[in-house]
Parts: C-alpha cells; structure tokens; sequence
C-alpha cells in the first residue's frame, strides 16, 4: 500500500532549518582577468538588476527600497563614504543590511488561507521583517557576494526543507509518515526555481565562467531547483494555475 503524507493544519509550522547540518550550495565565480574587470566596471548596474530581479520573484529581497537605479547608486554611495575598509564597498551587503543585521527578506506564503504572503527574515521559527529584533535569523535562503583581490564569487546557501514537497525532520518525529508540505511549496518554490534560473543567466551576463553546485544532503535539490516529483518546476509552468491573489511575480 503506497504511504500517504499527513497533512496538518499549517506545514509551515514543521518548517525545519538544519543549521547547516544539511545544507545545499550554489556558486557562481569569475576567475579570468577579463570577466573580472567587466564585472568590477559594471557592478552597480549588476546589484541594480539583482535587485529587479529579487524583487519580481520575492526571494532574497533588498531590506532597502529605491525608486530607480539613480537612487541605488546616490544611498549606495553614501553607505561607503561611511567605511574605510573596501570590504564594506560590497553592493548586496548593503542591500541586505538592515538595523545592523545581514537578512535575506524572502516573500513567503506561510498558510493556505493566506490571501497576501509575507517578507519572511526567518523560518525557524517564522519571523517578519519588521518583527526583527535579533542578528541571528535562521535565512530562508542567503545569496552573498565576496569581492576579492584575485576572483569573484556569489553564492547561494540554504539549509532547511520550507521548499519541498513533505517534511521529515525532528519537528515530524510524532507523525508515522511525512508531512505534507505541497500547498505550500506550490505557492512558493516555484518561484525560487525561476529566481535560481535567473541569477545564474544574470551572472553569465555580468562575466561569470564558472557554476558549481552541491548538496550536502538535503533531499529534492538539484542545480537547477528543488524538485516536485523529480521534476523541477518554473513560475511560469503554474501561473495559470494561480487564484488572482496568488499571482505575485511582478
């Protein structure tokens, strides 16, 4: 008899971050001189597309707003002028800098009768943004980028199981079989398989030369997402799918 996952009222409940027991990583790098100084000349308007592009899927957003990529540049600008050391001349910790925290506002559906989902700083357990009053936030997902002397590197890390389909974890160990996580993860995965896409395109774009990823054991990750059934599904592939208030790329 095929096992069924047992569904709860709100799975977001049994989110479970592994802290980096279990974790899965994406790099991107620039290593020829070449790609370095395209990318060096050209980051501004980098950071400016990494936020666009943040910002229409919801994932690993700024915790800044800015009107245009004018206003990017006169705050980021700013911010340096604030700081001798060149490590802190880095565009996305600056946008992810926030009440002296580095986090990573990710736009989540955290319930199925959630009409309008929420930036979500923190998955175990679920804190908002504006309910921040820590540095230590357990990430839903983290893209940081290192700017060094001799190469070039954007990464990005997560190590929990908000994205799949069923949740075995620690939280889990009174259920017989796993939970069922699928509502949730439809409203949300899909747009972080569409934004992993993305960011690695954008990258190329801006030089890049090099992608590696790897997965230190959690379960339904590949290079290119999270898997569904084996199978990594994009935005676009359900957005027809989607009740109007469901639909929240932009």
């Amino acid at each position: 008899m095929k096992r069924k996952d047992i569904k709860v009222n709100n799975s977001s409940d049994y989110w479970y971050d592994y802290e980096a027991e279990l974790s899965v990583y994406g790099f991107l790098r620039w290593e020829k001189q070449e790609s370095l100084d395209f990318f060096l000349n050209a980051k501004n308007s980098f950071a400016w597309d990494y936020i666009c592009l943040s910002n229409k899927f919801g994932i690993a957003t700024s915790t800044k707003y800015f009107e245009n990529i004018h206003h990017f540049e006169s705050e980021f600008l700013l911010y340096k002028s604030m700081f001798d050391d060149i490590r802190y001349h880095n565009p996305l910790l600056f946008i992810h800098t926030y009440d002296e925290s580095w986090v990573f506002p990710s736009i989540l559906f955290i319930n199925n009768e959630q009409q309008q989902p929420e930036p979500i700083v923190s998955i175990d357990p679920i804190i908002r943004l504006e309910e921040l009053n820590s540095k230590y936030t357990c990430t839903p997902i983290k893209v940081a980028l290192d700017i060094g002397t001799k190469g070039i590197q954007l990464y990005y890390y997560l190590d929990n199981d908000i994205f799949n389909l069923r949740l075995e974890n620690k939280k889990c160990l009174e259920f017989e079989y796993p939970i069922d996580n699928s509502d949730l993860a439809y409203l949300n995965t899909q747009r972080l398989n569409s934004f992993l896409r993305d960011l690695k395109k954008l990258c190329f774009k801006y030089g890049a030369n090099d992608f590696e990823f790897e997965n230190l054991g959690l379960n339904d990750f590949s290079e290119n997402g999270v898997l569904f059934d084996g199978e990594v599904i994009y935005y676009e592939d359900i957005v027809g799918l989607l009740l109007p208030h469901q639909k929240i790329v932009k």
